[in-house]
């Protein structure tokens, strides 16, 4: 896309972001869900004697950000659009000790009731491609009267790890080297690999930790 048609698209993008108020409904859907996610953490570290998730992080996804998605998701660059097929303009990720807590976190975080869950998507008996593995579950929000869905990611610490670089690669701008970008690709996929690997020994160590 030219950067005069971007810069218009982006423009147009920003006026509909704050007439649909898209970051206030975005804020407000984290505001009701962290507290409950947070008494959640703390409720299952007594049950378990232990911690389960390690740690809470939230989002909302800026104009920019959002078109940069709808030109690589090759979508119409309007911000209804972006709220009819994205389910991630409001994002939580839950970053979990175990590859099993995440399963765990997932079943009771699927009882919150300021939730209504629409869909969950298992990456990690089902992996992208790229070698990703999280459990992501889509939701409404019923208390904000939206049409825009909130997404809670749910992963291992090593996991998370991955993605972060994952992310970052994948947003880098057009002009990098396409072969300097597929090679590193390869490499994080063959990682991702070897962090499951590691997710499972670790799992299997805790255990018979437990037994002792």
């Amino acid at each position: 896309m030219k950067k005069k048609n971007r810069d218009e698209c982006l423009s147009n993008l920003i006026r509909d972001y704050e007439e649909m108020h898209i970051a206030e409904t975005c804020e407000e859907m984290i505001r009701l869900v962290v507290p409950q996610l947070r008494q959640m953490r703390d409720d299952m570290t007594n049950l378990y004697d232990r911690q389960v998730m390690q740690y809470i992080t939230s989002r909302v996804k800026t104009p920019e950000s959002i078109l940069n998605k709808l030109i690589r998701k090759r979508r119409s660059q309007t911000m209804e659009k972006a709220v009819e097929t994205f389910h991630d303009l409001a994002g939580i990720r839950v970053v979990c000790t175990f590859q099993d807590d995440v399963y765990r976190t997932v079943q009771e975080i699927r009882k919150l009731p300021v939730l209504r869950v629409v869909k969950v998507k298992d990456y990690i008996a089902h992996p992208k491609p790229t070698g990703y593995r999280s459990i992501h579950i889509i939701a409404e929000v019923p208390a904000c009267e939206s049409d825009i869905l909130l997404e809670i990611q749910v992963c291992s610490a090593a996991m998370n790890y991955w993605a972060m670089l994952d992310h970052q690669l994948s947003y880098k701008n057009s002009r990098v080297d396409p072969e300097k970008v597929e090679k590193i690709e390869q490499e994080l996929k063959s990682y991702a690999y070897d962090i499951a690997n590691i997710d499972k020994k670790f799992l299997k160590i805790r255990k018979t930790i437990e037994k002792l």
